[in-house]
């Protein structure tokens, strides 16, 4: 019987890079973006809205939502499961009581960097039309369009996430989990209450090309060879970096500290 976990948190944070080392364990299986968050809201929709709505028992909702997950991932041969979604931090009671043991990885990032690497993948697609930011054409209106649309929503999931089920989430900052990855997954396999797996740093490799040609960017989803943190460029005008820095969205800081003192190194 297959178990399931998941990876939530912010876009650029190093999700995908989280699941390209746990899917070197055997016993994991872990991807991008999947569509079964969205199923399962969608189907409880249409029971809510639905003239059986009363008729259909809280055990059936259940079972309905195990075949979505179970029917899913039925050609994944691996015992544990990581779907990914940022919408799953504003679901966290639906998980608890659907999966009981469950918990949600949630990899984070500094505001002005997320919008860095969105601008920096950007300016590397530079012949194809942005079809994540269409018509969008000076940085000024993208980082904008670029925190509203895709960092706005995700941030607020996880805080409501967070204040509603704390000991289901887990922050991984995203500098943490390049500068010092295998101390940054003994923490996530603590976390999970799972064994420790070796992990081999220096041969992490993921690509997808087929969804980044989908949203027409090369590269969105491409993880390099060995894992490091390599300082990116800062491409953004001072002005937007002074104003986004200002924003201070960096709840988890304050959180990661109290769980794990002072230990980890912060960039």
């Amino acid at each position: 019987m297959k178990k399931y976990y998941f990876i939530s948190g912010l876009p650029r944070s190093g999700s995908t890079l989280l699941s390209a080392i746990l899917r070197q364990n055997p016993d994991i299986y872990a991807d991008i973006a999947s569509p079964v968050e969205t199923i399962t809201w969608d189907s409880i929709e249409t029971i809510t809205h639905s003239e059986n709505n009363n008729l259909i028992l809280e055990d059936q909702r259940k079972n309905l939502m195990y075949g979505i997950f179970d029917g899913y991932y039925k050609q994944i041969e691996r015992s544990i499961i990581f779907d990914s979604s940022r919408s799953w931090t504003k679901r966290t009671n639906f998980i608890k009581n659907l999966f009981p043991y469950s918990k949600i990885l949630c990899p984070v990032r500094d505001c002005v960097s997320i919008i860095n690497s969105f601008e920096n993948i950007f300016s590397k697609n530079s012949f194809e039309g942005n079809i994540l930011l269409e018509d969008i054409e000076d940085v000024f209106l993208r980082s904008d369009s670029t925190f509203k649309g895709k960092i706005q929503n995700p941030l607020k999931y996880l805080m409501e996430g967070y204040a509603l089920n704390p000991d289901m989430i887990h922050f991984i900052e995203y500098e943490n989990l390049c500068n010092e990855p295998e101390k940054s997954m003994r923490e996530v396999y603590k976390f999970l209450d799972m064994p420790y797996y070796n992990h081999d740093f220096d041969h992490v490799t993921y690509s997808n090309e087929e969804y980044d040609k989908a949203c027409n960017l090369k590269g969105l989803h491409t993880v390099r060879n060995k894992v490091e943190y390599k300082p990116p460029r800062i491409i953004l005008p001072p002005e937007i970096v002074e104003e986004y820095g200002r924003r201070n969205i960096e709840f988890w800081k304050d959180i990661i500290d109290r769980s794990y003192g002072n230990d980890l190194k912060y960039n």
